[in-house]
């Protein structure tokens, strides 16, 4: 189908809850080709839907929707966060400084060429937007961009396992972004560059823009996207030439980025993708899950023991899981990607649902995240050969959170993994099977219609890490911040209108440029601890950058640098 001519020239006009419904899937976006009308700008931001940041902390890629179709497709960037670090670390440090206490900074000062906020409205913080399509050469900030259709939904950034090397490793793909798009239908894939310290050298990017990489077969820099790079688009020879449901939503991958699932909310359906490692293969659709209970919604990987890599998928029955929330049903579900084999093909299931009998009613349930880090510090301190040791650490359970409408709360859940002994009486095989099983054990209230849910590190007072879970609200233009170790809301963030995205860029710094390093805070001179979190605002189109550093006191929780300059709807203009 095609959009009619005078739908290309649609006002920007939406209010929040209407754009907090169709970002959210409720809305019906149909089929969109974007063959005619006016290019989307690539100098800022345009309803931006989606963050990733890399690991390797050079790169925050946007994707941004074209949600009022003003223009003939979104655009997917690929932002340079060394520069944007480097500027909101600066500024950091003048609002906050040394001399005379933490108190009494000089706003004019601090802001520099900013100048001091005059719409707080628009954006919170104490200075004005930088303004990313002025800056060009050594500072500009947006170093690459791409087309593709309208209403991209979410971002998700894969990698190569790093104990996997590649036979072909000259040209096989060590990353991939993935995009779902509402509006082809399908998921827009690029090839990416791989900025892991650990990667290997001949794969790991270097200096100038080999970094900001984003290959889907456009014809020219800053091009729409091929056909090659939209899966699901064109009919899957592999699953009875079915084509990718209407509405992709929700993307998650699995560890390993070999298998990702979409949830399509309309359609009450959920896809698996396939994405091999090889220089030959391609990501394709591989199985799509029919007949789900109503307004399936956002999804989170499980992150399995290592246990399970330890043995490896041939010794030990175990498929990779994925949460999944709904708007309409009162449950969570695990879903499972079955690999496929010589003599069956890739295989997505329904393993298991848990009602939620936590909340009033168990409805509408949104965004959903989990968090291994305490089983993954005790596997940190165990061999592979040390079985027992990765057994007892498997016990430990996978902390889930799940942002919750009715009533507006955070969900608090379990996963915990069984391992399923095998009574062959084979001595070197003595585990046969591992799964997990979901329980909601704790609810934290929250305010009006919470969307995404996140886990990433502030800062502590002593330059500790400390773990937390932010919850963005849209509607009502805050994120929330959980402490699972005491388990109570510690800090309330006020955004600008309609936060629909985040990203958290957390490491340590050595030297005046900000760049990411590898030293040891206290150790090393100069070696500083940061964490800043990255928001995409929907409404007005910017990203705003919070400071998550709690020994800022003038600072810590609250935005510090906006990221393009505003643009509200036209309604409100």
């Amino acid at each position: 189908m095609k959009v009619a001519r005078a739908l290309l020239r649609t006002p920007r006009v939406l209010g929040a809850g209407l754009a907090a419904l169709i970002v959210g899937g409720l809305g019906a976006a149909g089929c969109f080709v974007g063959s005619e009308g006016l290019s989307p700008p690539t100098e800022g931001f345009y309803f931006p839907t989606g963050l990733a940041a890399s690991p390797g902390g050079r790169v925050l890629y946007v994707a941004n929707s074209d949600f009022d179709l003003q223009y003939n497709g979104g655009t997917v960037q690929a932002l340079d966060l060394q520069r944007l670090r480097k500027r909101a670390l600066a500024l950091q440090a003048s609002l906050n400084p040394r001399e005379g206490g933490e108190a009494g900074a000089d706003l004019r000062a601090a802001c520099g060429s900013l100048g001091i906020n005059a719409a707080g409205v628009l954006y919170p913080g104490p200075c004005g937007p930088l303004d990313v399509a002025a800056l060009g050469g050594d500072e500009a900030i947006i170093r690459s961009s791409a087309v593709i259709g309208a209403f991209a939904s979410n971002v998700v950034l894969v990698h190569r396992p790093l104990a996997e090397p590649a036979p072909d490793a000259a040209t096989a793909p060590q990353a991939r972004l993935f995009v779902p798009v509402r509006g082809d239908p399908s998921i827009t894939f690029f090839e990416v560059a791989d900025d892991r310290p650990e990667a290997p050298a001949g794969a790991r990017c270097g200096e100038g823009d080999s970094c900001f990489r984003l290959d889907c077969g456009a014809t020219t820099s800053g091009g729409r996207c091929s056909v090659d790079h939209r899966v699901g688009e064109i009919p899957s020879r592999e699953i009875e030439r079915r084509k990718l449901p209407l509405e992709p939503l929700g993307i998650s991958a699995g560890p390993d980025g070999e298998r990702l699932v979409v949830s399509h909310h309309t359609e009450n359906k959920a896809s698996l993708i396939v994405n091999p490692w090889t220089s030959a293969g391609r990501p394709q659709l591989a199985d799509v899950l029919d007949d789900l209970p109503a307004g399936p919604m956002e999804l989170a990987a499980v992150p399995p023991p290592r246990l399970v890599r330890a043995l490896g998928e041939e010794a030990i029955d175990y498929q990779p899981a994925f949460l999944l929330t709904y708007v309409a049903a009162p449950q969570v579900d695990l879903l499972r990607a079955q690999a496929s084999t010589d003599s069956e093909p890739a295989l997505l299931f329904q393993s298991s649902s848990t009602p939620i009998t936590a909340a009033a009613r168990g409805v509408d349930s949104r965004g959903v995240a989990v968090d291994a880090s305490e089983r993954q510090a005790c596997e940190a301190g165990c061999a592979d050969a040390d079985r027992d040791c990765l057994a007892r650490c498997a016990e430990i359970p996978v902390q889930a959170f799940v942002a919750h409408r009715n009533p507006n709360s955070l969900l608090i859940g379990e996963l915990t993994t069984t391992l399923v002994e095998d009574d062959s009486g084979r001595p070197d095989d003595r585990w046969a099977a591992a799964y997990e099983t979901l329980a909601i054990r704790d609810t934290a209230p929250l305010a009006a219609y919470p969307t995404r849910v996140a886990v990433g590190d502030v800062i502590g007072v002593d330059g500790a890490r400390r773990r937390r879970v932010f919850a963005l609200a849209f509607d009502s233009g805050n994120a929330f911040v959980y402490d699972p170790a005491a388990r109570r809301i510690d800090a309330v963030i006020r955004t600008g209108r309609g936060p629909q995205a985040l990203a958290f860029d957390t490491g340590v710094t050595c030297g005046p440029e900000k760049e990411r390093c590898d030293c040891t805070p206290g150790e090393d001179d100069g070696c500083e601890p940061y964490s800043l979190m990255y928001i995409a605002h929907f409404t007005d189109s910017y990203l705003g950058v919070v400071d998550l550093d709690m020994r800022k006191a003038n600072t810590f929780g609250s935005m510090i640098l906006t990221v393009g300059k505003p643009v509200p709807p036209r309604e409100s203009q």
